[in-house]
């Protein structure tokens, strides 16, 4: 494995977004059994969506200086829900009762990042995280990274594609269906590599480059505002769709995750 001499800022050299339609998997979900044969196609479709957004920010990227060693981190909140959904079809009508769905739901997020790793020759490590805040996890994650020394270079990538399981199960979440309007569903990817010091500030290189600076955890509010006066930046309340907003970011901002239990966030200082 190539361990670089550690940095203090990690850089976003490339990045890309895509939306996609999805009413072609919802109508195959609401045929029942009919639809079961389409699952894999679309599935694959999905797949072929997101690695196409991470080689689009790749190549805005000029490129990976080793694929090899590059790492990819994504984040969902939803995934697909593709493998549990067809199973509960399943199992609902003719299925062994002794299956359980819920146990086969991390196939389904991480495989398209399975697929892109591959796809696009990546050899490092590769995880998903999911839920609310995983957006802002796995670009913390990939920031410790490249801030520590272990990794010279990770993407990390976010998709949604909601289905109606997921709808259903879960009312909070991002792009649920308004009435007769279907979500739409949505892929980012950013490539992050070692920047300078902390303390050089904004870099100016070719296209638009940006230095994440310190990672401060569990500050309270009034923290989090002096945070903001100290880099005059403006505040950004992680969400999903996180990495969306910063890959069209054009000024710098503080990005702070959802409150804890006692009130208190981690804020990420995006220079």
């Amino acid at each position: 494995m190539t361990v670089i001499s550690p940095v203090r800022t990690a850089r976003v050299a490339g990045s890309a977004t895509a939306e996609f339609d999805l009413a072609p998997h919802w109508r195959e979900r609401g045929r029942g059994r009919v639809g079961w044969e389409h699952a894999p196609a679309l599935t694959k479709e999905l797949s072929g969506l997101f690695t196409a957004t991470i080689a689009r920010a790749v190549q805005h990227a000029g490129g990976l200086a080793d694929p090899a060693q590059t790492e990819i981190v994504a984040a969902t909140w939803y995934g697909t829900s593709h493998v549990a959904e067809v199973m509960h079809e399943q199992l609902r009508e003719a299925g062994p009762k002794w299956l359980d769905p819920e146990q086969f739901l991390f196939y389904s997020p991480h495989s398209p990042v399975s697929a892109a790793a591959l796809a696009l020759g990546l050899g490092g490590a590769g995880s998903t995280l999911m839920g609310p805040d995983a957006e802002l996890q796995a670009l913390t994650h990939a920031m410790r990274r490249i801030r520590t020394g272990r990794a010279a270079e990770v993407i990390v990538a976010e998709y949604e594609a909601l289905t109606p399981f997921a709808a259903v199960t879960c009312g909070d979440g991002p792009e649920l269906p308004d009435g007769e309007t279907l979500p739409r569903g949505r892929a980012t990817a950013l490539v992050l590599r070692p920047g300078g010091p902390a303390s050089s500030g904004q870099e100016e290189t070719a296209g638009r480059t940006r230095a994440f600076g310190d990672v401060h955890r569990h500050v309270d509010a009034a923290e989090v505002e002096r945070l903001a006066r100290r880099h005059a930046v403006d505040i950004l309340y992680a969400a999903p769709g996180l990495l969306r907003t910063l890959a069209g970011a054009d000024e710098p901002v503080l990005v702070v995750s959802r409150p804890g239990e006692d009130g208190r966030r981690d804020a990420v200082v995006v220079l």
